[in-house]
C-alpha cells in the first residue's frame, strides 16, 4: 500500500509540475530493489545514458533525462526498496519502447 501510494503521489507530482512533460502518452513500470540513494541515482544515469538518453539532471531523489520528444523521470525511493519509471511523450509505443531499454539496461547493471 505504501509503494503504491508513493508512486501514485509521484506520478502526479512529475506530471503536474513538469514543463518537461512532453505529451499524453505516459507508461510507468517499477522494480523493487534494495539499493544506497547515490548507488541508485548512479545506475539509473547509466541505465539512461545506455538507452540514448541525454541531458541527464540527477536531482536528490529523482534522475530526469530526455530522448528527442520523449521525458524520462526514474526515481529512487531507498527508504521502500523501489525504483519508479516514468517516461512520457507523444506516442505511447514509443514510450513503451524507452522504457524497456532504460529498465534492459538498469537490470544488466
Amino acid at each position: 500500500m505504501k509503494n503504491s501510494l508513493a508512486a501514485v503521489l509521484f506520478f502526479a507530482a512529475v506530471i503536474s509540475s513538469s514543463p518537461a512533460f512532453a505529451g499524453p502518452a505516459v507508461t510507468t513500470e517499477w522494480i523493487e530493489e534494495r539499493i544506497a540513494l547515490e548507488d541508485c541515482r548512479t545506475k539509473v544515469a547509466a541505465a539512461m545514458r545506455a538507452a540514448g538518453v541525454g541531458s541527464i539532471e540527477p536531482k536528490r531523489f529523482t534522475v530526469f533525462g530526455h530522448k528527442g520528444d520523449y521525458t524520462a523521470a526514474i526515481r529512487c525511493m531507498p527508504d521502500q526498496n523501489v525504483v519508479f519509471f516514468i517516461v512520457s511523450g507523444d506516442q505511447l509505443k514509443n514510450s513503451d519502447d524507452l522504457l524497456d531499454d532504460i529498465l534492459a539496461a538498469y537490470r544488466k547493471r
